[in-house]
Parts: structure tokens; C-alpha cells; sequence
């Protein structure tokens, strides 16, 4: 399986105000990136480590995220709505005046903050499977990458 890291120095990794739709990402390590006001539309996302990340001010909306990592990552004024979380980690993230609505978190393992977010805003959490760590596999491989 091929995984690419994305990784900008400090001037290059500020992108503001994008409308990034149908965008399809795969096995990829997206590390130290900033977006900033923009609107993520009817994306997927799979096998996608996000590390080091902030959202600013983002409004995702149909997107789906599958076996995808979030490590202190930064969400403040983002806005989650019917989107789809299957196998997803988030550890040691940021929700600062953020919200989550008609979302569906399958599988997934939430940390404390986000637990609180998407216990408001009708959203659904489920799990189907008896092993709680298969993310695991995909943390050691973005390791491996970086």
C-alpha cells in the first residue's frame, strides 16, 4: 500500500477560503496543515492521517471519512453536518465553538471533547464491531511514513 505525506514549512501551509468538493484522498499522512474558512462538500476521505492539523472556521457537509486518524488536531468554529465517521480515531483534538449535526460516527474512537460535541446536534454513534482498536494498524503506518 503506498501512502504519501503532505507537509508544507510554515509560509506555504495557510490555505483560506476553498470550496473543495468531490475531492477523493487515499493512504495519505496530511501533517501541519492550516484551513482556514472554507467549505469541504460531498469529499471522502479514506486511510487519511491527519496530525498537527487546524480547521479554522470550516463548514464540512456530506463528507465521509473512512479508517481516518485526527491527532491534535484544532477544530475552532467548525461546523460538522451530515457527515459520516466509519472507524475514525480522534486523540487529543481541539473543539473550540465547534458543532457536529446529523452526523454519524460509526465504529469510532472519541476522545472526551468530542464525545461532549456529539452528544448534542442529533447525531448518530454506533458500534458494530467487538475490536475497538483497528485503527491502530493505520497509526503505525503513518508513523512509518513520517
Amino acid at each position: 500500500m503506498f501512502t504519501q505525506t503532505i507537509e508544507k514549512t510554515q509560509l506555504e501551509s495557510s490555505e483560506s477560503y476553498q470550496l473543495i468538493k468531490d475531492e477523493q484522498l487515499a493512504s495519505v499522512v496530511i501533517s501541519s496543515q492550516i484551513l482556514a474558512g472554507s467549505r469541504i462538500l460531498l469529499s471522502t476521505y479514506q486511510q487519511v492521517v491527519f496530525s498537527d492539523c487546524v480547521f479554522y472556521a470550516c463548514d464540512f457537509q456530506g463528507v465521509t471519512f473512512e479508517n481516518c486518524i485526527f491527532e491534535n488536531c484544532s477544530f475552532e468554529f467548525t461546523h460538522i453536518k451530515k457527515c459520516k465517521f466509519k472507524n475514525c480515531s480522534f486523540t487529543n483534538c481541539n473543539w473550540t465553538a465547534s458543532s457536529s449535526r446529523t452526523s454519524v460516527y460509526e465504529d469510532c474512537d472519541l476522545d472526551n471533547k468530542h464525545t461532549d460535541i456529539v452528544a448534542v446536534g442529533m447525531n448518530v454513534v454506533q458500534f458494530t464491531r467487538e475490536d475497538q482498536n483497528t485503527t491502530d494498524i493505520y497509526i503505525e503506518m503513518a508513523m512509518e511514513a513520517a
